[in-house]
């Protein structure tokens, strides 16, 4: 996603402070009618905009297919703005806390409240969405925000820059474009807190330059998302939304299937199910191209080194981009110390890992960092879910691949090696606010007389009855 990021120049540092001091002068906290303004002018941007995020993406890509590019960088988009909008008044509620027994007769809540402002670092793969679903999960919980968008998508950011000037002051939204440096500005900026997606080893650095000036941070990685098909699921159920999710975007999704658990033996069923849905869900256009050479090198360094290990690699004719394009390719007899098998693939392949045993297979998944994502394929949906909650990672599906991600009522975030932190619905909304804890003490509490008689007897009281709690649960 982001590149390794290198030392910010000086106009690299001016840009971003002076859009830095902008936004510190605006509003601290917005009341209810002001945020839902600005989810407002947030819809309206995404709706007014739409062909041009499509064009952008399309000539950035060198060939995106025009639903997928409405599909998730517009609708989901636009789903998480509405959500933010709908539910903005409810989730600014203060939430009432019992307060302790020694503190009788006060009360107690919790108010979120705004961070201030915050910086968001979008990658590539999505470009609308993973700035600008952030973006109105900030809106949303009353902060100002600063976005830097990919320079690898260079004319969707350029359109994401235009649009938020037109439809948002400098002191509610900036945008600062250019590359790895002016992301590495950001990152050392004394921001109430920063928001991240990209790789892992990118987020090492956006989370140690933060680490800087204290600020707290949301990492949304990546990582080798399995897909696991349990023995006595129809094979070619499996292959058709495995086929669905891997090849979305062109497999340039940080939830697609990496890799497939798949029974020995149903191989060749696999296979042909997989062809088969590449042909009837693409019917014949082309799968959306990798969005840089670089990109398509690794694809191919990738499959020459499975070939070379012994690997049996099977093309799924699905027809060509203008630029960029790479077939999708389903690689057999995979082995570990295959590359394609030890970093995220990000791109049109999928190594097909045959296993003997369910436990064979856990202990795979076992074997490596918690993935971001996880598919289970069982037609014993309590069983399945038993093998969801033994395996650590962000999220999962049952059944199915991608979805978990589109929905707002879920938390979206990663586990482990593959993030932290969470957002999505009103988890976005609590990542971006404080969550303050007030206490309305009471004259009539114990706790404003600590040394008085009474005090001490409600003290002796509670310790009698710790110590005999201890002493039941030592017997």
């Amino acid at each position: 996603m982001l590149s390794v990021l290198p030392i910010p120049t000086r106009e690299d540092t001016a840009e971003v402070q002076r859009a830095f001091e902008k936004l510190k002068a605006g509003l601290p906290f917005p009341t209810a009618a002001e945020r839902e303004d600005r989810l407002d002018r947030l819809e309206a941007l995404l709706v007014k905009h739409r062909e041009a995020f499509v064009r952008a993406c399309d000539e950035d890509f060198g060939g995106r297919g025009r639903h997928e590019t409405l599909i998730v960088d517009v609708v989901l988009t636009l789903e998480s703005v509405r959500d933010a909008r709908r539910n903005v008044r409810g989730w600014m509620q203060r939430t009432h806390a019992r307060p302790h027994v020694t503190f009788l007769g006060s009360t107690a809540y919790v108010e979120h409240v705004p961070r201030g402002v915050v910086g968001i670092l979008a990658p590539w793969n999505y470009p609308v969405n993973l700035a600008l679903g952030p973006l109105a999960a900030a809106l949303a919980a009353g902060n100002r925000a600063l976005v830097k968008p990919s320079e690898l998508t260079p004319r969707t950011s350029a359109a994401i820059a235009a649009a938020v000037r037109e439809h948002f002051t400098a002191e509610e939204v900036a945008v600062v474009e250019g590359g790895p440096a002016v992301a590495q500005a950001v990152s050392k900026l004394p921001l109430d807190h920063l928001f991240f997606t990209g790789s892992t080893h990118v987020g090492r650095q956006v989370a140690r330059a933060a680490a800087e000036n204290l600020v707290p941070v949301t990492l949304e990685l990546g990582g080798k998302s399995p897909a696991y098909v349990q023995a006595d699921y129809p094979a070619a159920v499996a292959a058709a939304r495995i086929a669905v999710g891997k090849l979305f975007n062109g497999g340039q999704t940080c939830v697609a299937p990496d890799y497939v658990l798949l029974p020995s033996g149903k191989e060749v069923v696999f296979a042909e199910a997989f062809r088969a849905a590449v042909r009837d869900e693409w019917r014949g256009a082309p799968v959306t191209a990798l969005a840089t050479e670089k990109g398509l090198t690794r694809m191919r360094a990738l499959l020459d080194d499975a070939k070379a290990k012994g690997g049996r690699c099977e093309t799924v004719r699905a027809g060509t981009s203008a630029t960029r394009g790479l077939e999708p390719v389903l690689v057999f007899s995979v082995r570990d110390d295959m590359k394609l098998m030890q970093e995220e693939i990000f791109g049109p392949v999928l190594p097909v890992v045959s296993y003997g045993t369910e436990q064979e297979a856990l202990a795979r998944i076992a074997a490596r960092p918690a993935p971001l994502a996880f598919y289970v394929f069982d037609e014993d949906v309590e069983r399945a879910g038993r093998t969801v909650a033994q395996v650590p990672c962000g999220g999962a599906c049952i059944n199915d691949t991608l979805g978990h991600f589109a929905n707002e009522e879920l938390p979206f975030g990663g586990f482990g090696q593959s993030g932290t932190g969470r957002y999505h619905g009103r988890y976005g909304f609590e990542t971006f606010s404080h969550a303050k804890g007030v206490l309305v003490s009471s004259p009539a509490s114990p706790a404003r007389r600590l040394y008085s008689p009474a005090a001490a007897a409600l003290v002796d009281r509670a310790m009698g009855l710790i110590t005999s709690r201890v002493g039941r649960l030592i017997r």
